[in-house]
């Protein structure tokens, strides 16, 4: 037991040392000791070959943006839960902004705010979308981007783009006078044509569903499901399984044929601003 203890403390104080390490080195990049960093950069990757911290630090010291472009997506391919893994892709946003490389900076801090729920990095992201956006004139785009990134992270400071519209609006329900014998030759023609179909036609199979997201959290899933349903889609959540984890998928079904699906797909694309797939899931 004791033997445990020790261990344990060992591992939880080199851990903190090693915090504390890539905190210092990053404070010394800020104050612009570069050359100090990267001469102590072959030791820390030798003592923690397995960090992520020590290849954030690899990638910022880098001679040359490619360079640092490719250990940020080799750090976000191997340690994909990292702290550093959210901020590497901000780091690949920010270079994209700085070449600029607008449309494909939109599309990064896009992803970056939807994908990394955790972390600090959203508002500075936002930020950089929205100029990204306004920088190559997609002021449509930008609206539907905001309208959808509002509805996961609501605490965060639109207002100071000054763009409208990004609430969505209530109606409010009114009564409307009906002509009774109206109504009544709408139902017996209804009545009718509902009954020569039951004689006619027969019932066909809709195995088309359009998948417009999975996330992790049941939550995130729930609230795109009722954004899609209240602007009158028909949307479902599912549960699956992605390379061992389980993802809760937003799904608009069903569709008889698929390019009936991949037109719906579209129209969400064009409104939303969602990527979509189309998948063949019979009942």
């Amino acid at each position: 037991m004791v033997l445990r203890f020790i261990i344990l403390l060992s591992f939880t104080s080199q851990f903190f040392l090693y915090a504390q390490n890539i905190d210092l080195y990053i404070t010394l990049l800020e104050k612009g000791k570069i050359n100090d960093v990267r001469e102590n950069l072959p030791e820390l990757l030798e003592r923690y070959p397995n960090e992520a911290g020590v290849f954030f630090l690899k990638a910022l010291t880098a001679s040359n943006g490619d360079e640092a472009i490719s250990i940020y997506e080799k750090l976000i391919s191997d340690y994909p839960n990292s702290d550093y893994s959210p901020l590497s892709e901000m780091k690949i946003g920010e270079y994209l902004f700085a070449r600029g490389l607008y449309s494909q900076a939109s599309i990064q801090f896009k992803k970056i705010i939807i994908n990394y729920s955790k972390g600090d990095h959203h508002q500075r992201a936002l930020d950089l979308m929205v100029n990204s956006y306004l920088a190559t004139g997609e002021n449509d785009s930008v609206k539907i981007a905001l309208v959808n990134i509002k509805n996961f992270y609501p605490s965060l400071d639109y207002n100071k783009y000054g763009i409208s519209g990004l609430d969505p609006v209530t109606r409010e329900a009114k009564l409307v006078r009906l002509d009774p014998d109206k109504i009544s030759d709408k139902f017996r023609n209804a009545k009718v044509k509902r009954k020569k179909s039951k004689i006619i036609s027969k019932p066909k199979t809709k195995p088309w569903v359009v998948q417009v997201g999975a996330f992790g959290k049941y939550n995130n899933a729930q609230r795109l499901k009722k954004q899609l349903q209240g602007n009158g889609f028909p949307t479902e959540v599912h549960t699956i399984n992605s390379n061992g984890k389980r993802l809760h998928a937003v799904r608009l079904v069903r569709y008889q044929e698929k390019i009936d699906a991949e037109k719906i797909g579209k129209k969400i694309k064009k409104k939303y601003g969602l990527d979509f797939r189309v998948i063949f899931n019979p009942k």
